[in-house]
């Protein structure tokens, strides 16, 4: 089994959990031990993840896997179970084995970022990934609606120093009309979707939601490094998906002020504001 390098994982995870993260770090290789003797794997080296998981490569009895472990034992139940509810959607990866902050899942390979690739999936392929999730899992299941996520986003983005006062405006026009509801991922940027050998695009990390199910496309739209390319994104994606183009640029427009505050070239920071304001 690798050696976990554990004050470099504790740095990394203490500004999501505080205290707990000192609690939880030293019992790391006992329970990653204890995971590798039930579920018979064989450890191998740790991914580079973000500041909430540990992430390691493993061979397991059913082949390549991925073992991710929090101390936020919730969010692991709630992402296992959401996984499960797209899993006939063949989007996403197969959970393998869970239990108590832990999940075991398949490896997807190739596995590259869709947002690190040369050029971005042809609308078409993406209005087809787009339509395999959202015709799996019961809205009814999900563990929040949408209109409670995007007060979450636009929280975070104010103290980012984000003017929602627009997209709060297109927030509660969307949510006023009536439209199709379905299991969305929630938290599908291009950071999130996989490339796959076998099953095309694959969706990781939901944070889902119940809702509209033009909230997930927005961020293959905004991927666009200008303007024109967004437009050019927005009007082919929602004619490949029959999804209504007029809301889907509402969408757009909601949460592009917000990704204007995440992203790190000017460029795109001001044209994703740009965008939110209608100048197209």
């Amino acid at each position: 089994m690798s050696v976990l390098d554990l004050d470099a994982i504790a740095a990394r995870l203490e500004p999501r959990f505080g205290k707990a993260t000192h609690r939880w770090v030293p019992g790391l290789p006992d329970k990653v031990a204890a995971l590798a003797e039930e579920w018979e794997l064989e450890i191998g080296a740790e991914f580079k993840s973000g500041n909430s998981s540990v992430v390691l490569s493993c061979l397991s009895p059913k082949g390549d896997a991925i073992l991710k472990l929090s101390p936020d034992a919730y969010s692991v139940g709630e992402e296992t179970a959401m996984l499960r509810q797209f899993a006939p959607s063949g989007r996403v990866p197969a959970v393998l084995a869970a239990t108590r902050g832990a999940v075991l899942l398949e490896a997807i390979r190739p596995g590259a970022l869709v947002e690190k690739l040369p050029e971005p999936p042809s609308p078409q392929d993406y209005a087809r990934f787009l339509t395999d999730l959202h015709s799996a899992g019961d809205p009814a299941a999900a563990p929040r609606q949408l209109a409670d996520w995007i007060e979450v986003l636009f929280s975070s983005a104010t103290k980012r120093g984000a003017d929602l006062t627009r997209s709060r405006e297109l927030r509660d026009e969307l949510l006023a009309e009536p439209t199709d509801t379905v299991l969305l991922h929630g938290d599908l940027h291009l950071g999130n979707v996989l490339t796959a050998d076998d099953k095309g695009l694959v969706a990781i990390d939901p944070m889902a939601c119940a809702g509209d199910p033009c909230f997930d496309a927005v961020d293959y739209v905004l991927e666009g490094l200008d303007r024109a390319e967004m437009v050019r994104r927005r009007d082919e994606l929602a004619a490949a998906a029959d999804i209504d183009v007029e809301r889907l640029d509402k969408w757009c427009r909601v949460t592009a002020p917000i990704g204007a505050t995440h992203v790190s070239n000017p460029g795109h920071s001001a044209e994703l504001s740009a965008f939110g304001r209608g100048e197209y």
